[in-house]
């Protein structure tokens, strides 16, 4: 089947014009990298740690993520029109590993969906100081404004991403440029870190890195475009290593002016900490509003990627039928209504539970961390000379670091990776059973045949 797949798509990239330069390659992968954590992330580090454990933690995941870039980069030069992480799966353990992928992935927008609003709620609490009730109700509204936007078709969700792009490269911008007076501070926690001199709880180090990790997940998802690089060869490996690194100095500068700007007495903590640096910023709360308008689109940008994740899913099999049916404007509905709905529970039992965000974003990047897992037997199975050994065993120290603290929670990705293979057996079978069936017909039809001519022969 996957092999098939692969033909089918090779014959399509004959076609395929080589009109991406790395220039071009370059904006395209740092807009699908950067999002909603580049606001969320700096703040939620300093709630989950204190500013020289945040800090650590930031530089840190920069440094696990290196072999997970080398490998990316590599299967993305192999397989550079494969159906991403599906493909690498099926790759790496059958065709049972699509399956099982298509629920991790799944499983990751359930909570990631609802997270994405919640944090919109946290800067609309600054902005206006809304009650719980308030909150919740905003991102209730929030909900349903992305949904309703899906509704209306794929141009209306990219002329709000283009739009959204534009606002947050405007606000990061803002940010670094007019809090550099923080940088110096933040360089000076990093320095007292990397000397020893402060007590440092690793518990908490380890909570800031598994939170962080949401910012380096999105790399697995180039191998989408790689097939129009120009020079693939030379350009596919530049692409990711130089996306790695501008797209990591970001966040890096972001880290330090966040954790300078904490330790100089500014309030940071939270999903919205980033709220406290537009006071030193020209036009002051009002960017909140910007903040708002970046999120609600990032938040409409990943409803659309899970509703064509429940259509494909629906096609093939992995989830059920309904899901894999489409509007007369070719827009999967039943999709975005399940996604709709479920997102509205899920906002409730936040509400009645307490749940914090960072909870979600920890649960969708522990889906990831298992879904790396097969990409790293992918490359492992496909690779070869003493690279292979290297870096899978490089990938598999990092990922064994950040699946460490999850503890009981890892139920939740292996329960998801186990109804992905028992949806794939029901489906095997299913097809098995269809196959017997046609045979018997067959096989009835061709014994009725010398009956019926003997017949007219008497």
């Amino acid at each position: 089947m996957l092999e098939l797949y692969r033909t089918h798509v090779r014959g399509k990239m004959r076609k395929l014009e080589k009109t991406i330069t790395l220039r071009r390659g370059l904006g395209l992968a740092i807009c699908m990298l950067i999002g909603t954590g580049i606001l969320a992330l700096p703040g939620l580090a300093l709630d989950a740690g204190s500013a020289h454990e945040a800090i650590l933690g930031w530089f840190l995941i920069a440094l696990i993520a290196v072999p997970l870039i080398q490998i990316c980069a590599r299967l993305g030069l192999k397989f550079p029109s494969t159906a991403g992480l599906a493909g690498y799966a099926e790759e790496a353990v059958g065709p049972w590993g699509g399956y099982a992928v298509s629920y991790l992935v799944g499983g990751s927008f359930f909570f990631g969906l609802p997270a994405v609003a919640l944090i919109g709620s946290e800067y609309m609490k600054q902005l206006f100081s809304l009650t719980e009730t308030g909150v919740a109700l905003f991102v209730v509204l929030l909900v349903t404004l992305m949904f309703i936007s899906n509704l209306a078709g794929m141009k209306a969700v990219s002329m709000i991403n283009y739009a959204a792009l534009a606002v947050l490269f405007l606000l990061t911008g803002l940010l670094i440029v007019f809090n550099l007076d923080f940088l110096g501070s933040g360089l000076e926690l990093a320095g007292e870190v990397f000397r020893g001199s402060e007590k440092i709880d690793l518990n908490n180090v380890w909570k800031v890195s598994a939170l962080l990790f949401w910012a380096f997940i999105g790399w697995e998802n180039l191998s989408f475009s790689l097939g129009e690089i120009k020079e693939p060869e030379k350009n596919v490996p530049l692409l990711y290593w130089l996306s790695f690194a501008l797209v990591t100095s970001i966040y890096i500068v972001l880290a330090l002016i966040s954790t300078g700007a904490s330790a100089s007495g500014v309030p940071l903590e939270g999903a919205a900490g980033l709220s406290g640096l537009v006071l030193f910023t020209p036009g002051g709360s009002h960017l909140i509003w910007l903040m708002v308008i970046v999120i609600a689109a990032n938040a409409c940008s990943w409803n659309f990627t899970a509703s064509r994740l429940l259509y494909a899913g629906g096609r093939t099999g992995a989830f059920p039928d309904v899901f894999g049916k489409l509007s007369g404007k070719n827009i999967p509905v039943s999709s975005l209504v399940g996604l709709y709905v479920l997102s509205i529970l899920l906002i409730l039992g936040t509400y009645v539970f307490k749940i914090p965000v960072s909870a979600m974003m920890l649960l969708v990047n522990q889906n990831f961390v298992f879904l790396y897992a097969f990409i790293i037997i992918a490359y492992w199975k496909t690779e070869s000379g003493w690279q292979k050994w290297v870096f899978s065993v490089l990938a598999l120290l990092s990922l064994s670091f950040l699946v460490s603290g999850f503890t009981w929670k890892i139920i939740y990705p292996v329960f998801l990776i186990g109804l992905g293979y028992w949806r794939f057996l029901g489906r095997k079978n299913s097809e098995k059973t269809i196959s017997s069936r046609k045979e018997h017909v067959i096989r009835e039809e061709t014994q009725e045949i010398p009956c019926l001519t003997r017949h007219q022969e008497q």
